[in-house]
């Protein structure tokens, strides 16, 4: 599955960065993309942390728990940081920390 496309498509069709990460993973989860959106967490919800790191952790939480500590190490290789307003600040646009998430996960489900 396109996982990566389809976080940024939904990103680009107005989910939010939490959003677009988890409903790319509904059918992986058994859930519909509304019981999904409602699941995802709150950008910035936890200590300011980038919406799209914070989905990578709930799914993998539940898809792979092991994967976690590895997908923060990467994410935060990829990126610099997992803190939303240091991410904004150093230019990344949230569409491609989507994409990222959406492929680690993939990567490390």
């Amino acid at each position: 599955m396109p996982y990566e496309q389809d976080a940024r498509s939904n990103h680009r069709s107005g989910y939010n960065c939490a959003q677009s990460v988890t409903v790319a993973f509904s059918p992986s989860l058994g859930l519909s993309p509304v019981e999904a959106m409602q699941g995802a967490p709150r950008p910035r919800a936890d200590g300011g942390k980038c919406g799209a790191y914070l989905a990578g952790c709930q799914l993998l939480s539940r898809l792979n728990p092991q994967a976690v500590v590895e997908f923060e190490r990467r994410f935060i290789e990829e990126n610099g940081d997992v803190l939303c307003g240091k991410l904004r600040k150093s230019g990344i646009p949230c569409n491609d920390l989507v994409g990222c998430a959406a492929r680690l996960v993939e990567a490390l489900k």
